[in-house]
């Protein structure tokens, strides 16, 4: 069982790494890493304010890339090293509610922008 929670811990510090890495790409180059942003039949080409655009979603993308690795990495050392369940719960909570806050922002800036 703990292989299967640290494989998904590994997967969502990916995940916030690359989320991380999205949002430095969008805000210094102003390139869309569909990813993360855009729908799957969203096209970045459409997009009508590209430097709007990049300004509202690079910082939510920044915040939900950091509570995603800090999360993982709180998890990895409550599952190898210390316990610190209180700690891992509180960021369970912010996590999900950060994927949720994000998910929203990025609909309505989709719908905005697109």
């Amino acid at each position: 069982m703990d292989s299967m929670w640290s494989f998904m811990d590994i997967l969502i510090l990916a995940c916030g790494v690359y989320a991380l890495y999205s949002a430095y790409v969008l805000k210094t180059q102003g390139k869309i890493i569909q990813t993360f942003l855009l729908a799957r039949d969203t096209k970045p080409e459409a997009c009508k304010d590209l430097s709007a655009y990049a300004g509202e979603m690079s910082p939510k993308l920044s915040v939900m890339g950091g509570v995603m690795v800090t999360y993982s990495v709180i998890s990895l050392i409550n599952t190898y090293l210390v316990e610190v369940n209180s700690l891992y719960w509180i960021f369970m909570v912010v996590m999900f509610g950060c994927l949720v806050w994000y998910a929203i922002a990025a609909r309505r800036a989709s719908e905005k922008y697109f």
